[in-house]
């Protein structure tokens, strides 16, 4: 009996479907391409419950006579291709044929169409993959696709989608990249009933980026522009006053195809390097133009990825060409406004307050420590056998096991001052380097002497018989990171002298919304200001007002990822504020400080690692030292 047979037309559909809809979002982007390629400059997108119950995307496109709206729901079906050839010149986006085959073998679609000259349209209703009623019907020029009941025979993949708003978040993000990608192309987007994003489709980029991003993060972009051989450039980027904890505001498009792209994204980062600090990313929308023959669209089942076939001279152009715009854009003097060029506006603002604008540049800040810490804890380890016990584990010396830790006491600060740790912050008092914390050492700290400070990262402390080496960072980290778990949710926060503006995206700006109360419960208070905007009234103990807007971005770049519950959320939120909040490496901290903070350190067995997991300090007993120089007996 033979074992190979050829799988039905459903099946095949079907495993089809799940290469290329992996979620609302692919329908979308599917339809979104379908749309262009049949000449339509308006498309609209609704959707409710993030896509899966409903998905709507009407365009004012060519629209289709009866024989081809059938015909489009076939496998391999398609107008864009011929002949073998067109392979290697392909200027559309949708040229697969199995985009509408795959999205009908999973969900009920309805299809209305209408050629501009047609009496009248063509309705086609389709479940399963067949076709159950087609027939004459009224409908506008253009054709529109109605996607009901997603995954509804596939419940395996059902369970795969994450909550209504992530999915969403993932369709507005489909939309968004194909407004960047063709600014001619008019978007909007309805969202539960609810009007969202609306892009004017004038052919201007910047004005698709003021719609999606907002006016203030338009205001931070440098423009690009250059030619090089058969590469061609356009679009903007930030100047390196601004920059991301992610790499969410990093888009990149090749024949105006929205794609992924390891080799633009190294060009990026080496165009960009020496002018962030590490973990920072810019914004970047690049739209690159090379010739069909030179580019290999059909090596991803979605085509998301593309493949150059000159590879080093795509890295060398957009390399150059992003090195030529940060050269000309003056990081220290921003370009007035009556020279740039300002993109319509969308709808008239209202009148607003002026407040004072996030700034992005770091600033470094002395030491800040909590009141109090959790005790217990385990105690510090070397590499090898600790025999300093009285020293480091003195404040345990001759208690039984199960006896209980002496506590710590806690700081206490000048009787004149409150601690800079539990001021409001604001731009009447920021905090200086020249004034360090005064306060007494804890009385359980062990002996010791702060020898000096390596390459500005970690502290060299002497004890009776080992040296110990403090990543400042990491331990600071884990100090901030403790107080705030003790809080527990009690919005252990500290109101702002000067709220601060911050820009987000679109996205960004809706997540943090929707989980105000997950923000409360960490120390923020944060309020709508408009399009593409919060203002910041409060922030979590420990984190400078100016921070807030890198913290938030990161919250939210979480948030949107939607994979962890909402406990553990609560714990990214806390690591995020405690990272920022800390002293970083390479800061300068005086020897007051270090003294106090390793004071602090050793007598806190719980501060032995950072949030992260990274080791806080690493110990070198005085017999290793030795032994390094043969004195051991």
């Amino acid at each position: 009996m033979a074992k190979i047979s050829v799988l039905a037309p459903q099946v095949a559909n079907m495993i089809a479907a799940g290469e290329v809809v992996e979620r609302p979002a692919s329908v979308v982007k599917e339809l979104i391409e379908n749309a262009v390629d049949a000449g339509a400059d308006a498309v609209t997108v609704e959707i409710r419950q993030g896509g899966a119950a409903y998905i709507r995307v009407t365009d004012n496109g060519c629209g289709m006579d009866p024989e081809d709206a059938q015909a489009a729901f076939l496998r391999h079906a398609t107008s864009k291709i011929r002949y073998e050839g067109d392979l290697d010149a392909i200027r559309t986006l949708g040229f697969r044929g199995e985009a509408l085959a795959a999205v009908a073998a999973v969900s009920k679609i309805d299809l209305f169409t209408k050629p501009p000259a047609a009496p009248s349209g063509f309705h086609v209703s389709i479940e399963g993959g067949e076709i159950t009623e087609a027939g004459e019907t009224g409908c506008p020029d253009g054709t529109t696709v109605v996607v009901k009941d997603l995954f509804y025979n596939t419940p395996a993949r059902m369970k795969f989608l994450k909550k209504d708003s992530t999915e969403a978040s993932y369709v507005e993000a489909a939309a968004e990249g194909a407004a960047l990608a063709r600014p001619s192309l008019s978007i909007k987007m309805i969202k539960d009933g609810k009007e969202g994003l609306y892009t004017p489709g004038d052919g201007n980029m910047l004005s698709a980026l003021y719609a999606v991003y907002g006016r203030d993060f338009t205001r931070q972009l440098a423009a690009l522009s250059g030619s090089q051989r058969d590469v061609q450039a356009g679009g903007f980027i930030s100047r390196p006053s601004f920059s991301r904890a992610n790499r969410g505001m990093q888009s990149f498009f090749v024949n105006g195809r929205p794609v992924r792209s390891k080799l633009l994204t190294a060009a990026v980062d080496q165009a960009y390097q020496g002018r962030l600090t590490g973990g920072r990313f810019p914004a970047c929308f690049l739209s690159l133009s090379v010739s069909p023959s030179a580019v290999d669209v059909n090596v991803h089942p979605a085509k998301l990825e593309v493949k150059f076939a000159r590879e080093r001279e795509v890295f060398s152009a957009v390399y150059q060409f992003i090195t030529a715009a940060l050269d000309s854009a003056d990081p220290l003097r921003p370009e007035p406004e009556e020279e740039r060029e300002q993109p319509r506006s969308i709808q008239p603002e209202a009148p607003r307050r002026q407040e004072p604008v996030l700034k992005t540049g770091y600033r470094p800040r002395l030491f800040t420590f909590p009141e109090s810490r959790p005790q217990g804890g385990e105690p510090l380890k070397s590499s090898g056998q600790i025999p300093y016990q009285t020293k480091f584990q003195a404040a345990d010396a001759g208690k039984s096991p199960a006896s209980p830790a002496k506590p710590a006491q806690p700081l206490q600060p000048a009787e004149s001052e409150p601690p800079p740790a539990l001021k409001p912050r604001g731009k009447e008092a920021p905090p200086r380097l020249e004034e360090p914390i005064a306060a007494e050492k804890p009385t359980d700290a062990p002996e010791f002497r702060v020898i000096g400070e390596l390459f500005a990262t970690y502290i060299l402390v002497q004890t009776q018989d080992a040296l110990v080496m403090i990543d400042k960072h990491a331990a600071h980290e884990r100090m901030i990171y403790n107080r705030l778990r003790q809080a527990a949710g009690g919005g252990d926060g500290q109101t702002l002298l000067a709220p601060q503006r911050v820009s987000l995206s679109r996205r960004e700006k809706e997540v943090l919304m929707e989980n105000q109360p997950l923000l409360t419960q960490a120390g923020f208070g944060i309020e709508d200001f408009g399009e593409g905007a919060l203002m910041v009234r409060q922030t979590p103990m420990y984190l400078e007002g100016e921070d807030a807007g890198y913290v938030l971005s990161d919250i939210a770049g979480q948030l949107l990822e939607g994979k962890t519950p909402r406990a553990e959320s609560y714990e990214k939120i806390l690591k995020s504020v405690a990272c920022k909040a800390a002293v970083k490496a390479g800061g300068f901290t005086s020897r007051e400080e270090q003294q106090d903070f390793v004071a602090r350190l050793l007598a806190d067995p719980q501060v032995r690692s950072c949030p992260h997991g990274r080791p806080v300090l690493f110990v070198l007993t005085r017999g290793e030292v030795e032994k390094q120089f043969k004195r051991t007996l």
